[in-house]
């Protein structure tokens, strides 16, 4: 009996470090780890990237930021790091934490689980940059405090957005919520299935659905997830399809308000994607006929296809008139729209995380730009 009881245990820690090996080679693969994300992505965590601007990126894009940003998060300040007096934290104190080139780590097993091995935050949340709380999300909810449009609230019914500025990247959790949309009420209370009733939101379809012995930890769904739930028959595809298909009519009536009014485009301060750089005042020497929506450096903006083949970048509020004023205003509805296109597009699932919401979305949109 005492063999056997130890034998059992032996096999039980043999299955516990496979699994463990097996984790960290997901997570190795993983695009929370620096090998995925790229060195660039990671660096914005860093003081001699950003300087005090650390403070904002750290927050998610880093081990140290995060660990010092959720014990402010849970006191009730989503906004950038702070130092220990309570003020903007400076230089010094972010190259403290270990914010700089040669020390900073990217998302680690220590960024999520304590030392017990238990999530750091699980259930709701506290409010969040985005500007509202998750509640019972389960283990969710240590994902939607750094996967959220992390610029707080909008009013989704303001007649003008008063701003130019862009969704975050990975906005999951506005959109499985339901949340920061314009033209659809996101004060009501959206029953998604996928947010509130799978156990644990997030962690639920993308790390325990795997079909594995343990939470997988590359947070890649499966080709089959939908049939877990939905039966064989049902594909993703079945969403997608038809959310690409909003997402095409949202573009082609954003394009063909440009069109109306491209005669009025001058100027821009073009931006190179391959340089980052911004070059003011560039003449708009031909008119344009074809337009993107895109989003850099933390504002909306148009990738312009012009009528002589050249193409320009620009921000929402640097496209300019004769008179050097905006020919986009904020209270343009396409500046609205933009922001919605492009949470949609920075929530990633195209429709998925958020079925109904989704589409009431983008048919709202397409309604507005009417």
């Amino acid at each position: 009996m005492k063999k056997a009881l130890l034998a059992l245990l032996a096999l039980g820690l043999m299955v516990a470090l496979s699994n463990k090996e097996a984790i960290q080679k997901e997570w190795e693969q993983s695009a929370h780890n620096n090998g995925v994300m790229g060195a660039k992505t990671l660096s914005v965590a860093t003081v001699e990237a950003r300087a005090e601007g650390a403070a904002h990126c750290a927050r998610c894009h880093s081990e140290q930021g995060f660990l010092a940003w959720l014990n402010q998060l849970k006191k009730g300040n989503p906004g950038n790091l702070v130092g220990p007096d309570g003020k903007a934290a400076t230089v010094d104190y972010l190259r403290s934490l270990g914010l700089t080139q040669a020390q900073v780590k990217p998302i680690t097993c220590k960024t999520c689980h304590d030392d017990d091995g238990d999530l750091r935050l699980v259930h709701d949340t506290p409010m969040l940059p985005a500007g509202f709380r998750a509640v019972g999300v389960g283990s969710g909810a240590l994902c939607m405090a750094c996967h959220n449009t992390r610029n707080g609230r909008i009013t989704w019914n303001a007649a003008d957005a008063g701003r130019y500025t862009s969704p975050h990247y990975s906005a999951e959790a506005d959109v499985i919520l339901g949340k920061n949309g314009y033209f659809v009420d996101d004060t009501r209370e959206w029953n998604n299935p996928h947010a509130f009733f799978t156990g644990g939101s997030c962690s639920t379809c993308h790390m325990s659905l795997s079909g594995k012995d343990y939470t997988a930890h590359t947070f890649k769904t499966p080709e089959n997830l939908c049939a877990s739930c939905h039966g064989a028959k049902y594909t993703k595809e079945m969403v997608q399809d038809n959310t690409e298909h909003l997402m095409s009519l949202v573009r082609t009536m954003v394009n063909a308000k440009v069109l109306a009014v491209r005669d009025r485009i001058k100027t821009v301060r073009a931006y190179n994607p391959d340089t980052g750089q911004f070059t003011p005042n560039v003449q708009v020497k031909a008119p344009v006929y074809r337009v993107d929506i895109v989003s850099f450096g933390g504002q909306l903006g148009f990738k312009m296809d012009l009528t002589d083949g050249t193409t320009l970048w620009s921000q929402l509020g640097d496209i300019r008139d004769e008179k050097g004023q905006p020919v986009f205003s904020t209270k343009d509805p396409v500046v609205r729209a933009a922001w919605n296109y492009i949470l949609v597009k920075y929530d990633g699932s195209k429709g998925i995380h958020n079925p109904t919401y989704t589409r009431a979305l983008l048919l709202a949109t397409v309604e507005a730009l009417r």
